[in-house]
């Protein structure tokens, strides 16, 4: 067997079952709640997820969702990459295999068998962090947010995401940002917004609800309190010339 990519989705739920390569599963868009060895996590656009070899797993993702797989024969991977992936089973998703994950899309499957043998090493690569470092869980947090700023992001869901008590996670955004974990929250989500204000058509109220307010009332009094400027003016600040 020789390591294979392959742009996927998933219908319905798949139970309990594994297979004798290692698999893992990349978010192009949607979710997938997995179960790998007893330990359960949502993928989004944010995180991976790694199956080892004779893992046993379930998953049921949205039927809009698309995800690239890898799957590749345990022998194929260096022992330096096992000993990185065995510690842990969710990957945090980086800037650079995010980049990648977006090309293979773009690319199709057809591509993806011609050009595995290239592409498998450099998404390995951008995955597997050769140092032995390990995330920490606000980094963790950090790149959840960045992907899925519009989500239900409580105290309590960001301090389950980063592995902390709610005080700790207080705790630890304060000494790092200076900032309350939901004022950090809502300027990630005010920077998102005034990209795509800058940068797309999408209404106002679909930027709105993206961002994770309730309705463009609420998004138009967020942001006049923390930027100083509605939207519809900022929107019109960015595009004009010059």
């Amino acid at each position: 067997m020789f390591p294979s990519l392959e742009i996927r989705s998933y219908q319905g739920e798949s139970q309990h079952h594994s297979h004798a390569f290692a698999q893992v599963v990349l978010p192009v868009r949607g979710r997938m709640d997995i179960e790998v060895q007893g330990r359960a996590d949502c993928l989004d656009p944010s995180l991976a997820a790694w199956v080892a070899p004779g893992a046993r797993h379930s998953q049921v993702a949205e039927r809009s969702g698309r995800f690239l797989v890898l799957d590749c024969p345990a022998d194929w991977l260096s022992e330096a990459a096992l000993n990185a992936l065995a510690r842990q089973v969710y990957l945090p998703i980086s800037e650079s295999a995010r980049r990648l994950i977006e090309f293979a899309d773009l690319a199709g499957n057809a591509s993806l068998v011609a050009h595995s043998a290239h592409l498998v090493p450099l998404l390995l690569g951008v995955l597997v962090d050769r140092t032995g470092h390990r995330p920490s869980g606000i980094e963790v947090l950090l790149a959840r947010l960045e992907a899925n700023p519009g989500a239900a992001w409580s105290n309590e869901a960001m301090a389950r995401t980063a592995g902390l008590s709610v005080g700790q996670l207080h705790k630890r955004v304060v000494e790092r940002f200076d900032l309350a974990p939901q004022a950090l929250l809502s300027q990630i989500r005010m920077r998102h917004a005034r990209k795509w204000l800058a940068e797309s058509d999408l209404p106002i109220v679909d930027i709105a609800l993206r961002s994770g307010y309730a309705d463009q009332a609420a998004f138009t009094r967020a942001m006049s309190r923390l930027c100083g400027i509605t939207p519809a003016a900022c929107r019109a600040a960015a595009r004009q010339p010059g």
